[in-house]
């Protein structure tokens, strides 16, 4: 039995309808999109619903086909939060995962990496929060206890050199890079690895390249990069790699080239619905290339 039918069967046996298992937590429809397989929901979501059943979440994976199935529901919800950012869930399911697994004996802490990923996710929520020596500290021992090159630890790189990234530490960051980029590229699991995840090493490196002033090697990775965009048809990455092309222009003081990109990380931010975020970034290359001009 699915874990959704069989929390329709649990909301049942209770007496609530689909109205007051929600009230105050969710739409009834979504309940109700959910008992039907037709939609997911988050874990912090799905955790309120337990509880308000007056069960626990593991209740709805006893008989699951793999008794691993609620450790792969939670690592689906946090990958899906760090990737499209949603830092207060996945603060909330992290909490919630340490409850429910990570305390209790039964489960497996090696299945899928759990354990490992749990600590990575752990560093990501911390350097959300500002952390950021608790949030390298976690990430620098997972990549020295790290024997294999994995989707794992390639998520663990991009995290560490973003840090660097934002806290100006831009030849620590192009250090990491270099040591691992292309043993990761050139690995034999390349293909096995998620593809947004070569995506942003490829926009670290390059972001990493142009602060520390190696622009012909900055704009050669962007190339790269923008080619892998269009075959993953990923939006924001098409924008921050554009913009970024834009910076690398204006320090080579081409305005038109500039110009040019920058117009097509105006679009890809509105497509994405992202023009708001990036309206501060985009009007400060504005202003240097009407600099150039």
């Amino acid at each position: 039995m699915e874990y959704y039918t069989r929390f329709k069967e649990m909301r049942q046996q209770k007496g609530l309808t689909h109205l007051e298992a929600a009230e105050g937590i969710c739409g009834k429809t979504t309940i109700y999109r959910f008992e039907r397989g037709d939609a997911a929901l988050s874990a912090p979501i799905l955790h309120r619903l337990c509880r308000r059943l007056g069960i626990s979440m593991q209740d709805l994976f006893i008989d699951e086909a793999s008794e691993y199935a609620l450790i792969d529901h939670y690592l689906d919800m946090m990958r899906e939060y760090v990737y499209f950012r949603h830092a207060d869930l996945l603060k909330v399911t992290l909490e919630d995962a340490q409850e429910t697994i990570n305390i209790r004996s039964e489960f497996d802490l090696q299945y899928r990496n759990y354990k490992r990923l749990f600590r990575t996710y752990t560093a990501i929520m911390l350097r959300n929060e500002g952390r950021l020596e608790e949030s390298e500290h976690i990430l620098t021992t997972l990549i020295d206890e790290t024997k294999a090159t994995n989707m794992l630890e390639l998520e663990i790189i991009n995290t560490l050199g973003d840090l660097y990234i934002i806290t100006d530490r831009s030849e620590d960051a192009l250090m990491l890079y270099h040591k691992h980029r292309n043993r990761i590229l050139e690995s034999r699991h390349m293909n096995e690895m998620d593809r947004y995840m070569i995506i942003q090493l490829y926009y670290g490196y390059a972001i990493s390249l142009y602060n520390n002033f190696f622009y012909a090697e900055a704009v050669d990775i962007c190339y790269k990069l923008l080619i892998r965009i269009e075959e993953n048809n990923s939006l924001y990455y098409q924008g921050k790699a554009n913009h970024l092309m834009t910076l690398i222009h204006v320090a080579l003081n081409e305005p038109k080239s500039a110009r040019h990109y920058l117009a097509k990380a105006e679009a890809a931010f509105f497509l994405e619905n992202l023009q708001n975020k990036m309206a501060e970034h985009i009007e400060i290359a504005k202003n240097a290339i009407e600099a150039l001009e």
